[in-house]
């Protein structure tokens, strides 16, 4: 009876460290392809390219808001330290949209010296929570 129990503890402990590592994976993929696409952004010749790499970026912080970095796992959703991280990748995400609409207004140079916000705020919040 108590080896069951045990045994029980053990698989459920590794349920949870194995998704907590996969969280975790999940987040490093978001953040590499945010990293990946800002500089395809910034190298992009043309809008429809821009574009492109504006909706990866997107939908990555959109996919990180899912997840919580190292530093903050374990903590609930009503924590102070959830909410910033939270709110760092709301302020990304707009950031992003402001870009993009620069973008469809043909201004894709605008558009590029205004993505040097998107690593800033991403600077900032790696300072934060990495």
């Amino acid at each position: 009876m108590m080896s069951q129990k045990l045994l029980a503890s053990l698989l459920i402990s590794c349920v949870f460290l194995g998704s907590s590592a996969v969280w975790a994976a999940d987040l490093e993929m978001n953040m590499k392809t945010l990293a990946k696409s800002t500089k395809a952004f910034a190298e992009a010749k043309d809008a429809d390219n821009a574009k492109k790499q504006l909706v990866v970026m997107r939908e990555a912080a959109v996919s990180s808001k899912q997840y919580l970095p190292h530093k903050l796992e374990g903590l609930p959703s009503e924590n102070v330290k959830v909410k910033e991280y939270q709110a760092g990748l709301d302020q990304l995400v707009a950031e992003i949209d402001k870009v993009t609409v620069l973008v469809e207004q043909g201004q894709l140079d605008q558009a590029k010296t205004e993505a040097i916000n998107l690593v800033k705020i991403r600077n900032e919040n790696h300072k934060k929570f990495r």
